[in-house]
């Protein structure tokens, strides 16, 4: 049985585990003495039979092999096999005389090169493809494969066997479009005690060999990443939600400023994520430069000293309930804990209720519904995570309800309320047809004199109406290879606007594991905070339901739909489509909703 196994760059340890012990195990080996690093022989057994390639041509190589079989024969390359390593040659030799063999990959130095500049080829903003050549020489570069052709696309690139040659290279690559100061560099011996770096640019790379005597055992990098990019990935972007960690979308923190010392100590009590002395006297941040750093980002702000202080503080930087802040006062004793802002939907109330406890104080809750112990529908909404749409038709509600009217509560058919939200004033009526199945709508629409509450994913009523939004939709998504970002958000723009569908209700997408590299759609999904899913063919075919079947999908994914699958799938157990497949450039969607408990 012969191995051939890459050896890895240069540094003995950067074998696999698994050549590591074929190594040990072979009764010959036969490495490539130019390249390979010699010290990886001393993993070798004493009584092995080593010969070194690099005297032996590729008859005298095969017939090393036939003469060791049944043995276990290591042929070791340098780095790894599928790059410039005339394996193809070797094993038509092999098959020829019928002697088995295997494959085991290694680490390339093109990968050494990178981690000895401790960077990546792939850099957000600046480069997302590499290029991996070489000049021609002895071995002829076919046509479409020229340098000068490879250069056009401006991307990554990594030049092997081609430091002797610079001078060519450099012309082929201002030929082809690189920028004279385009970065570049040379790595000698990646890896190797006697590793080299020398940086330069495209202009000066053939100057910048013949300086340093670089002419063999080298690589040339070009390209933009060099040049490193401020722009960061989503892989682990804190508001990015992947299949494996929950995004952390909006706003986040409790942040408390103080005006006296004794304010501070009190500060320190109430275990929140950030406490700042205000003071002229220290030096320190003015009170507008603390809440214009804080208001749009923080979920709670805490004042300790003076309401009449924070109103002014805040006054000018408020938008409405739906996106302002919790703002809280407290006195510096600890004694009255006031919620002034977002009491509701922010949950001021509940924050200060907290609060109050940690410093013994007294909540001081000033909104009519909390003083009666009423229901409240933006409280309501919170609680059970659904989206607030024109907020200011909640006075209309509240109203109704401090003057003792009943709301009536409209159900689809996915939706259930658990038995302890109900409460004497609202009424649950069955009041939408089969095909609205996830919407509530909470109104006195029978009269159309109470408050009117209208909770669901689709845009079904009027903006005189409070609308409360379920994240409760999946959408299902299936793309042509390559379809850049832009289309596909373009495309689910449309969809959810041509289905009257809210951008709010959406809470995940999916689609079929062949797309799990797809770089235009995890870019989408990062765009727009969306968790994403990927399901096997195997999966998607065990999807219930009826779906709208396509041969041509079927013989390219192995499943004769995707996006209604995958839509359904993720919609959960009872989940229902609501929209079929639709078709845009490149782009495919469906939608579903699942079962709602609220």
């Amino acid at each position: 049985m012969v191995y051939f196994i890459g050896a890895g760059p240069g540094d003995p340890e950067l074998i696999t585990l698994k050549g590591y012990r074929l190594l040990q195990e072979a009764d010959t080996v036969i490495y490539a003495g130019s390249l390979v690093n010699p010290e990886l022989l001393k993993y070798c057994r004493k009584d092995a039979a080593v010969y070194d390639s690099a005297h032996m041509s590729l008859p005298e190589i095969t017939e090393v092999i036939r003469q060791t079989e049944p043995g276990i024969t290591v042929r070791l390359q340098t780095g790894d096999t599928s790059l410039y390593s005339a394996i193809n040659e070797q094993t038509a030799e092999l098959k020829r005389y019928g002697i088995s063999y295997s494959t085991v990959p290694g680490v390339s130095s093109f990968c050494a090169a990178a981690a000895a500049l401790g960077t990546e080829y792939t850099v957000p903003g600046r480069s997302q493809s590499v290029i991996i050549s070489r000049i021609e020489g002895r071995t002829p570069v076919p046509e479409r494969e020229r340098i000068q052709d490879m250069a056009s696309h401006k991307t990554s690139m990594v030049l092997f066997l081609s430091a002797g040659k610079t001078k060519e290279v450099e012309e082929a690559l201002l030929a082809g479009g690189y920028s004279a100061d385009t970065p570049a560099a040379i790595i000698y011996k990646a890896s190797w005690p006697e590793e080299k770096k020398f940086f330069c640019t495209v202009g000066t790379l053939d100057q910048t060999a013949k300086d340093n005597g670089v002419s063999r055992t080298s690589l040339l990098l070009i390209g933009d990443f060099l040049n490193g990019s401020e722009q960061k990935s989503l892989l682990y972007d804190p508001d990015f939600t992947t299949g494996y960690r929950e995004g952390k979308q909006g706003k986040a923190g409790t942040y408390a400023c103080a005006f006296t010392d004794r304010g501070y100590e009190l500060g320190e009590k109430l275990g929140v994520d950030s406490l700042t002395r205000i003071s002229r006297k220290q030096g320190t941040c003015t009170l507008d430069e603390w809440v214009q750093e804080h208001f749009y980002t923080a979920k709670t702000l805490v004042f300790i000293g003076a309401v009449q202080i924070a109103v002014r503080a805040v006054s000018k930087y408020i938008r409405g309930k739906d996106s302002d802040p919790a703002v809280i006062v407290i006195d510096e004793a600890g004694q009255y804990i006031i919620p002034v802002l977002s009491g509701h939907i922010g949950g001021a109330n509940a924050e200060a209720a907290k609060l109050a406890e940690i410093t013994g104080g007294v909540s001081v809750i000033t909104t009519a519904s909390d003083i009666r112990g009423l229901w409240a529908a933006d409280t309501w909404a919170v609680q059970h995570g659904l989206k607030v749409k024109y907020t200011g038709n909640i006075v209309r509600v509240q109203s109704a309800l401090l003057d003792a009217q009943k709301i009536r509560i409209g159900l689809g058919q996915m939706i259930k309320i658990a038995d302890q939200d109900k409460d004497d004033q609202l009424v649950f009526e069955d009041k939408y047809d089969k095909e609205q199945q996830a919407q509530i709508r909470i109104s006195g629409y029978d009269t159309g004199k109470d408050g009117c509450v209208a909770a669901g994913s689709r845009r079904q009523v009027s903006d005189d109406t409070l609308i409360l939004i379920p994240k409760c939709v999946s959408v299902g998504i299936g793309c042509k290879k390559g379809t850049p970002k832009e289309k596909i958000v373009e495309a689910f723009d449309k969809f959810l606007a041509d289905n009257d569908i809210y951008r709010e209700s959406v809470k995940d997408i999916a689609s079929i594991d062949l797309k799990k590299d797809e770089e235009g759609l995890l870019e989408f999904a990062g765009e727009k905070g969306l968790e994403i899913r990927f399901y096997t063919a195997e999966e998607l075919g065990n999807a219930q339901g009826d779906f709208t079947a396509s041969d041509f999908v079927m013989k390219t994914t192995g499943v004769d739909n995707v996006c209604e699958r995958a839509a359904v799938l993720q919609a959960g157990k009872e989940g229902k489509l609501i929209v079929r497949k639709t078709v845009y450039e490149g782009v495919t969607i469906a939608a579903a909703e699942g079962r709602l408990i609220i």
